[in-house]
């Protein structure tokens, strides 16, 4: 019987570990709320950033940061621009890091649910996603170097909270689609990763009438570390699973909620 000498991978050195000089990322929905904290960190470990959005909003602060960070219109919702998103960000160079961050939080009761809203919420937070990501891996093919996939959920998409039923159905299929993903992906050496973060304090999640309904869904209350999360915090965790620190992670998702799940209720 032929013995197979098992060959062992280099190992990163430490100095490189969060390194991403050379590697281009893109982030849709990057010019705001926690997006634009994963655009900043991931532009400070070195990457260059590309925005995909509809409006610049906060872009120019990142590169008023001397950060290298490029914008492109893009309506998420269509696959077309999703496309054209995805090759001009291959076209600055080493295209390795997607993440799927654009979303949309409005809530309604079931019964106020009608099909156009129902169908503009699963365009933006799913299926623009998977498209993305189909869009996505294949310029991080031509590279042949491998690359990190990183879609963005909730813990909404764990634990079902009152009037969220479309937006919880959303980021459940993330869930599920970062998983089959990573399975079809592995081959060619990308790996999919999913984020589900709890509360965060974000300008939308600060308006007065998603409070109040974060409030009747006692979720503050129920946090054990007691405060919202941080944008940033999430964007060290999106900074994690793009670097050479989650080589060996794929299909996994990262709850970063500060406990809340930890509660039954």
């Amino acid at each position: 019987m032929d013995v197979i000498e098992y060959q062992h991978l280099p190992e990163t050195p430490f100095e490189s570990l969060l390194d991403l000089r050379g590697q281009v990322a893109v982030i849709t929905g990057g010019s705001s709320g926690i997006g634009l904290d994963i655009s900043r960190r991931l532009a400070q470990a070195g990457a260059r950033v590309v925005i995909g959005s509809l409006a610049r909003e906060r872009t120019d602060e990142l590169v008023d940061e001397g950060l290298d960070v490029h914008f492109v219109a893009t309506d998420v919702s269509c696959r077309e621009q999703l496309e054209r998103l995805a090759a001009e960000a291959s076209g600055q160079g080493r295209l390795r890091i997607w993440v799927n961050n654009a979303g949309i939080y409005p809530l309604k009761s079931i019964d106020e649910v009608d099909e156009g809203f129902w169908d503009r919420m699963q365009a933006i937070n799913t299926r623009a996603a998977f498209f993305g990501a189909q869009c996505a891996q294949a310029q991080i093919r031509r590279h042949g170097e491998g690359g990190s996939i990183i879609n963005l959920s909730s813990v909404c998409g764990h634990r079902p909270m009152a009037n969220h039923v479309t937006y919880d159905t959303s980021k459940g299929a993330i869930l599920a689609m970062t998983r089959s993903l990573a399975k079809d992906l592995s081959r060619h050496g990308i790996r999919v990763n999913s984020i589900s973060p709890g509360l965060t304090a974000t300008p939308g999640n600060l308006e007065p009438e998603l409070f109040r309904q974060h409030q009747h869904n006692r979720v503050l209350e129920n946090i054990p570390l007691g405060r919202p999360g941080e944008p940033y915090e999430i964007a060290n965790v999106a900074l994690f699973l793009a670097s050479p620190l989650a080589s060996y992670l794929t299909g996994t998702d990262i709850t970063v909620d500060g406990g809340w799940l930890l509660h039954g209720s």
